[in-house]
């Protein structure tokens, strides 16, 4: 099992609880992504997301974890602003 730490920049006056991100992100979960915990807190401009994963290295988890972000901000309205930081 693989730890992989994300942070998530929330756009300037949006703020959202860790608790409801967590659950907006859960949903886009396959069972092929593996992902088995989801912690997430609320930080100023961001949210830090903690993904434990089953994945053969950690390039693989992070390529998984990052791709989970990334459908969860493309397929819900609520996060279309948000960005992980480098893309």
């Amino acid at each position: 099992m693989h730890m992989i730490m994300i942070r998530l920049v929330v756009p300037r006056g949006e703020q959202s609880a860790a608790s409801d991100v967590g659950e907006l992100l859960r949903v886009h979960f396959t069972p092929d992504d593996r992902i088995e915990h989801l912690w997430a807190r609320s930080t100023g401009g961001g949210v830090d997301l903690a993904f434990f994963l089953l994945a053969d290295n950690e390039a693989e988890a992070l390529l998984v974890a990052r791709a989970a972000c990334q459908r969860a901000i493309e397929r819900t309205p609520r996060l279309a602003r948000w960005r992980l930081p480098d893309s």
